[in-house]
């Protein structure tokens, strides 16, 4: 459908500026409905010939027949079918035709150049015909990843040049369909009298995470075809490309090196960030920089601010055992570092030292209550399995509670002395003095609820025992009701079945007292503890 419309644009702009008739004036009406007044040449292999004048030349355009809907002259007469019905003769006027003239295909030759200060604008300049005296830009060159930023950079790089006063045009990508590459497009352009030309690519920089912006300026005269050069470079982070050329205004420096003109060394000429990317092995490790939380998981990028060097942490936790590694690394200012990093088995160790020692160690911030247990007394030592900023307390009777946060290494012992700061104040050392009193009575509770379970179950086992002396003592009884004649095995039976009563009386005693005594350890602790 496109290429219809500048077809026809074309043939019509041929019919407008004809200065003398070379063919039949025909009125032409394309498949797509559109109409218009053109020079008819004829037909030859089921292509259209039509004709017309631009800038003195006569130039001809060939259009397939399949295009068009109908061509009739001034009398309306049938042109189109007319012609394509004489297969054996050649229609196109050959002989009206000058020797100067210009044969364009419009399949090959229907590119056009627009200008972008209208993002919707129509065509309005066919290929190198109106270059002359012009400043053209031509999209940066690209790997198909690199597509978005291209065209983002080349909308802020044509922005920026018509701002500094040059009223660039953009060359749309199929303007140059002949030229295989940048020479040819610059050398077209210089033959054609355009002013300048803007050309560039992104390519990757210096890792696979950044990335190259190359711009050149050539600006034509008539004392060289391919006039003067003037090329600039700038490194981009991959991760925030754009964001890092609009900073501490980079692409505007850019634009200003690329014309020729001084960039102050006063003004930043790369991002303030940096990047560090990390791979590690096994993947899916922690990364982590000293002194700081975790910050990702591997493979992963993170940006930073920091010039100096950075002493890195990769962990990986697995089955209670844990892998790591240590690294440093500087980071180059602007541009993305790649780091790779191998782990290994370790077993770190965190070491708390107290002054005085026999401190009670509590795990996390939490504020600490009277039933809170301890993890350990100092000093002691920990096994770690999750690196990293941890934080602990500790308590003794007499000093204040301290609250510290360490960063605990993956990948050695760590070490931390705590000096602890004697209570002075009265009001603390009472405040103090309650808070134990109370613990002490939580923990008596939880004591005497302990306590209880014992002669609970020992109770209910003489119960069970008692249950079954009953049982056994309600079978001989059983026996005894049958008809018997009262002998010595019937007088056994009798003894044997009040034995077995008493044996289970004393054993239902003993079960009472145990479970009476654990309920009354259990009611008192419970008491106690809440």
């Amino acid at each position: 459908m496109k290429k219809f419309i500048l077809s026809f644009v074309l043939f019509w702009a041929f019919a407008t500026y004809a200065d003398e008739l070379q063919g039949v004036r025909a009125t032409v009406e394309l498949v797509t409905g559109a109409k218009q007044t053109a020079q008819f040449l004829g037909i030859q292999n089921d292509t259209v010939s039509l004709g017309g004048s631009i800038k003195g030349q006569f130039t001809i355009v060939r259009i397939p027949a399949n295009r068009f809907k109908s061509i009739t002259d001034e009398q309306g007469a049938d042109l189109l079918h007319a012609a394509s019905s004489n297969q054996n003769v050649d229609s196109v006027r050959t002989d009206s035709i000058p020797a100067d003239t210009t044969i364009s295909d419009t399949i090959a030759r229907d590119a056009t150049l627009q200008d972008t200060t209208d993002a919707n604008a129509a065509p309005i300049l066919t290929y190198l015909d109106s270059v002359e005296g012009k400043h053209i830009y031509i999209p940066l060159e690209r790997r198909s990843s690199d597509s978005a930023l291209a065209e983002q950079l080349d909308n802020l790089m044509t922005k920026l040049i018509k701002e500094s006063g040059t009223p660039v045009t953009v060359a749309r990508p199929d303007a140059f369909m002949s030229c295989p590459d940048i020479a040819c497009i610059r050398d077209s352009l210089s033959a054609h009298k355009a002013a300048s030309a803007y050309t560039g690519r992104i390519t990757a920089a210096r890792t696979p995470d950044s990335l190259a912006v190359q711009a050149s300026l050539f600006v034509f005269d008539d004392s060289t075809v391919k006039g003067a050069k003037t090329s600039v470079q700038m490194n981009l982070s991959a991760i925030r490309s754009l964001s890092d050329a609009m900073a501490n205004n980079k692409l505007q420096d850019f634009i200003k090196a690329l014309q020729g003109e001084k960039v102050s060394s006063s003004k930043p000429t790369v991002s303030g960030k940096s990047y560090i990317h990390i791979e590690t092995d096994p993947e899916g490790a922690n990364i982590v920089i000293h002194g700081k939380e975790d910050i990702c998981k591997s493979p992963c990028t993170f940006a930073t601010a920091d010039t100096g060097k950075i002493v890195l942490y990769a962990y990986w936790n697995v089955n209670r055992q844990l892998w790591s590694t240590k690294s440093a690394v500087k980071p180059i200012p602007g541009d993305t570092t790649k780091l790779s990093l191998k782990l290994k088995k370790a077993k770190p160790e965190l070491r708390i030292t107290t002054i005085p020692s026999g401190a009670e160690i509590y795990a996390g911030s939490s504020p600490i209550t009277p039933k809170s247990e301890p993890i350990g007394y100092s000093p002691n030592k920990f096994t770690i399995f999750e690196p990293g900023l941890s934080t602990v307390q500790i308590r003794k009777v007499g000093y204040r509670d301290t609250l510290v946060t360490v960063f605990a290494s993956p990948t050695e012992i760590t070490d931390i002395d705590i000096p602890l700061t004697p209570i002075t104040n009265l009001q603390e050392q009472i405040v103090q003095d309650e808070w134990e009193s109370i613990r002490k009575r939580h923990r008596l509770g939880k004591t005497l609820m302990g306590t209880s379970i014992a002669p609970l179950l020992l109770g209910a086992l003489f119960t069970y025992l008692a249950s079954l002396d009953y049982d056994d003592a309600d079978a001989v009884k059983n026996e005894l009701g049958r008809p018997a004649s009262g002998g010595k095995n019937y007088q056994k039976k009798i003894e044997e079945n009040r034995d077995l009563v008493d044996k289970g009386d004393r054993k239902m005693i003993i079960g009472g007292s145990l479970i009476g005594a654990g309920a009354i350890l259990l009611g008192v602790g419970f008491i106690l503890n809440f």
